[in-house]
This record gives structure tokens, sequence and C-alpha cells, in this order.
């Protein structure tokens, strides 16, 4: 029986492709945001099976935006992509807080010049509750436990996103038009 552990990524780079593990981002992220690394990296495992129907997508082609500021989600995407160092990533709403809060999106779009994938969490994925205790967590209404069951919540769904098929955790649509290289925007 295969576990969480063996989620891998194929990804091309510089000629030579590169097998990733969920455990090497493990390793990438020190334990630090697991939940959102591992969102993300399930997020980007969706975005290579599409952006390599018919060649191993590329890390030198590529360009990503992201709707989840989170610091875990970027994590992985780098980990995966190397978008954020090579200046290929762009936040949806920079404005906002970096950090996870009620009004975020688990959504993206992956290009590699050619085509464009929106992946985006399915639909009640992440139940109304995680939204509100994030937003009370260090704020003035905060309770005494919300720190706990936020944590129990995020382990939870982090063992949820990575056991489930990727078909049932994430819809996958294919933009016409792919992120410009330049400008990192896709238009749908």
């Amino acid at each position: 029986m295969r576990t969480f552990t063996e989620h891998t990524v194929d990804i091309a780079d510089n000629g030579h492709v590169e097998h990733l593990t969920y455990r090497g981002l493990l390793s990438f992220q020190q334990g630090e945001a697991i939940w959102g690394a591992s969102v993300g990296f399930r997020a980007m495992q969706t975005a290579g099976l599409v952006l390599s129907r018919t060649r191993l997508w590329d890390r030198e082609f590529l360009s990503v935006m992201s709707a989840h500021p989170g610091p875990g989600v970027l994590g992985a995407i780098e980990y995966v992509t190397h978008c954020a160092s090579r200046n290929r990533f762009h936040l949806l709403a920079p404005t906002q807080s970096t950090g996870c809060h009620g009004n975020m999106e688990f959504r993206w779009w992956v290009s590699d010049s050619s085509q464009c994938v929106e992946i985006e969490l399915c639909h009640g994925f992440v139940p109304q509750q995680f939204f509100e205790f994030v937003d009370r967590v260090r704020s003035s209404k905060e309770k005494a436990d919300d720190k706990s069951k936020l944590e129990e919540l995020k382990q939870e769904l982090t063992r949820k996103v990575l056991m489930g098929p990727l078909e049932e955790i994430f819809y996958s649509t294919d933009v016409l038009n792919p992120i410009p290289r330049e400008a990192n925007q896709c238009t749908n």
C-alpha cells in the first residue's frame, strides 16, 4: 500500500529530470507550515500532470500565480517550480496579508508559456471553521483553545489532502491564454 510520503513530482530543469518527493518537501520546509506545504505540493502535482500531457513540464518555461498567500504554499511552489527565486511568481492579492486569512483562496494558475492550467481545491474541502479559527487567532477575539483547535484541524486537513486521489481534491481547468512569462498574468 502506498503512503503519502511516496508522493512524487517529476519536472525537467536544465535538461535534467528531477524526481521530487514529499519527504524532500518536508526537509525543504524544515517542519514549518506543513498544511500549506502539503496542499501546495499536491496542487503542483496536479499542475504537473496537466502540463506534462505531451512532454514533461520544464522549470525553464514556468510561471505561477497564486491566490493563496501562505508561506507553506509558497514553499511548496518554490520547491517544485523554482518560480519565486526566478521572479516568475505572482501573488494574486499582494496587498493583503502574506499569512493565512479568511478571504484567501486555494487557487493557482501555472503556465509553461504554451498552456496554462488553473488548479483549485474542491469547494468544501476546507471547512468554514478553519477560516474562522484563522481569522480569530492573533486577534482580540481569540479564545484560549483556538490555536490548538486550528492545529488539530490543520493536521486532519494535511492527512486528507495527502491520502485522497488528486481528482477528488482539486479541480483543474485548462485556460486558453497562458501566463505571459514577463507579466506573470493569466486571463481566462
